[in-house]
């Protein structure tokens, strides 16, 4: 199963992230990969820290603005791009359509830019997302 883990930019609450990830370790049914946004600022950076450690298999959807690394998911023609406002969207939409589940994490009550965006987005796609406040 693919689980998209992704959050506002202001949510740093290490022990929820830790939580949640530990209870998708014990849920081992079929093996989990995680993906992330790859945003430097705010969740992604403990999610990383945290789907490591616990040995998810772990990849990243960041912006094509960005240079591609380790945990990149897109081929090399994705990166590198002059950046846009297109882009974030373009990525949020990449990400909605390539994963299973997805978790949210939010202290910003849906008023968070992006978040509304990837809601909107699972929405229309009909997938399961859980939104977890701090």
């Amino acid at each position: 199963m693919i689980i998209g883990l992704t959050g506002s930019k202001t949510f740093e609450n290490k022990s929820k992230i830790n939580e949640i990830i530990f209870k998708l370790k014990e849920y081992k049914e079929t093996e989990n990969t995680i993906i992330r946004m790859g945003d430097l600022i705010g969740d992604d950076k403990y999610v990383k820290k945290y789907a490591l450690e616990m040995g998810f298999i772990y990849k990243e959807m960041n912006a094509p603005h960005t240079v591609k690394n380790l945990y990149s998911l897109m081929s090399d023609a994705y990166y590198d791009k002059p950046y846009t406002n297109k882009n974030l969207l373009l990525r949020n939409q990449i990400y909605c359509k390539y994963i299973d589940n997805c978790v949210i994490f939010d202290d910003t009550n849906l008023t968070d830019k992006k978040i509304i965006n990837v809601v909107n987005q699972l929405t229309k796609l009909r997938k399961k997302a859980i939104i977890i406040t701090s």
